[in-house]
């Protein structure tokens, strides 16, 4: 009995219940297109700012490494300058013949072989020398090498001792770097 009230109040209302769900329909609807749309909209916004926060601290990595790359440029510059031009090298083995003069060492084998260094203007000359000699003499001869101008290296030293002579044997490659000669731009002119 009292369903049926309810029922015969429901349709004597019936205008106001269908406004009702007239509103619910609109109000459904108005979600489902413009505040969703706008949810995306906020989404959108929201990975665009994290993509900007990303870039500004990527730019900002890239700044530094920009700056880096150009101290180690200027860098490089100051070391090529030092760098003699490979004319020299003559003068550095008479320096390096006068070092033997000095320390009574004849040099046995001396031989020499030249590199290009990859993608550089530099060239590498390696000279193998094989000499025997007391501890003194030897001890002033790398000495000398270390003080003779320029960027001699001792790269591979191999020290043995002669039981016969009673002397040392060294065998060492040393290597010098040099520019390498490029033409002037006047004389190309």
């Amino acid at each position: 009995m009292q369903w049926a009230l309810i029922i015969d109040l429901l349709k004597s209302h019936r205008n106001y219940w269908l406004l009702c769900g007239g509103l619910v329909l609109v109000n459904l609807f108005l979600y489902l297109f413009w505040v969703t749309g706008a949810h995306d909209q906020i989404e959108r916004l929201q990975e665009s700012y994290q993509t900007q926060r990303n870039n500004l601290k990527t730019s900002r990595k890239h700044q530094l490494e920009a700056a880096r790359y150009a101290e180690h440029q200027k860098a490089w510059q100051q070391f090529m300058e030092t760098v003699d031009n490979k004319i020299i090298f003559p003068e550095r083995l008479n320096a390096l013949e006068a070092l033997f003069r000095r320390n009574n060492l004849d040099p046995k084998g001396l031989s020499f072989r030249s590199e290009r260094v990859n993608g550089l203007p530099l060239v590498r000359f390696v000279s193998t020398i094989k000499i025997s000699g007391d501890y003194d003499n030897l001890k002033a001869l790398l000495n000398g090498i270390r003080q003779i101008p320029g960027l001699f290296c001792i790269e591979d030293l191999a020290i043995t001792k002669d039981r016969k002579a009673g002397q040392l044997i060294v065998k060492m490659d040393l290597v010098a770097y040099f520019r390498e000669n490029t033409p002037s731009k006047e004389s190309t002119v």
